[in-house]
């Protein structure tokens, strides 16, 4: 019983705790203390993530934090290998680039994994904050009937775009931020999963808004950190290399909104399979040993390819 009733309190409590450590890691990073040169990035966003989930609970009682723990154990996980799909995409875009990362392997790959693993979670406090803000039945602009024909129109314009991309890398790149969308959110349609398309047809926008929302905030919030930190990526865009706003031109921001829709669109896939398989021990584990084995194998390729020693 006591256990029920201190956890809410600590999630209020976090909005507290958050704050402080980010103005811990701050005056420790001001005093240029080397660990937090390397690690502030991880020290500013993960607490920044304990302050809105601390916020969403205040505006509506829910927390992504009090939700079953596996749910967010399986959130966090799945989110390195969701990044790393993008990440794979940037070997042959070349789109951005990391800088003084730790020389050890161990520690190199514990803050790739601990980094990406905040993406999904991170985006996903922020729709529920932008969500809570807006009426539950926000009406969109338009009202579209979803069927067949249109959806399959829309796989095909996402392969297009990812095809394109990956072939005309300096004319395409930003096809890989609406591809998935076109490609995934008919997916997820078809199986009964939230999508913009299932929305649309009842003109409600509200997850449309809210995700678009999320998504500038948190590449706003993104650069923010990433600029004070030593260990950094930096952007380099196509025909697009001006008005930079941190180690961003102001530009490549209009990649965050799709990227977000991206994101929600490929954790509903992967969300619905844990549901309809996820009891299965031997399927858990194939599933674990699956994505580990990618995430190694792209690390990998980050060390080799995107890493400026």
């Amino acid at each position: 019983m006591l256990g029920l009733i201190m956890r809410p309190r600590l999630i209020r409590w976090n909005l507290y705790l958050g704050i402080g450590i980010m103005a811990i890691s701050i005056g420790l990073l001001s005093a240029d203390i080397s660990f937090m040169r390397t690690w502030f990035y991880l020290f500013a966003w993960w607490p920044f993530i304990l302050v809105i989930d601390s916020v969403n609970y205040r505006l509506t009682g829910a927390s992504l934090l009090l939700e079953p723990h596996s749910e967010f154990l399986f959130m966090a996980f799945v989110s390195v290998s969701v990044w790393l799909i993008f990440e794979l995409f940037n070997l042959r875009l070349d789109n951005w680039s990391y800088h003084d990362l730790p020389d050890s392997l161990i520690e190199r790959w514990l803050g790739y994994f601990l980094a990406f693993s905040s993406v999904i979670p991170a985006l996903c406090v922020l729709a529920r904050f932008f969500g809570s803000l807006l009426p539950k039945h926000r009406p969109s602009f338009f009202r579209m009937h979803s069927g067949v024909g249109l959806r399959r129109a829309l796989v095909g314009a996402g392969l297009v775009c990812l095809a394109a991309a990956v072939i005309w890398p300096r004319l395409f790149f930003p096809g890989v931020r609406l591809g998935f969308v076109a490609l995934l959110d008919p997916v997820n349609y078809a199986l009964g999963n939230p999508s913009i398309l299932r929305d649309l047809e009842v003109q409600n926008g509200t997850r449309l808004w809210s995700w678009l929302a999320a998504g500038l905030t948190a590449g706003f919030f993104w650069e923010l950190f990433n600029f004070w930190a030593g260990s950094h990526w930096e952007y380099s865009l196509p025909y697009f290399e001006f008005g930079r706003v941190f180690q961003m031109p102001i530009l490549g921001y209009l990649g965050f909104p799709p990227f977000a829709l991206e994101v929600m669109a490929m954790y509903g896939i992967l969300a619905y399979a844990r549901r309809r398989w996820g009891r299965r021990t031997q399927w858990r584990l194939a599933l674990g040993l699956l994505l580990l084995a990618w995430d190694a194998g792209v690390f990998v390729l980050l060390d080799k390819l995107t890493r400026v020693r």
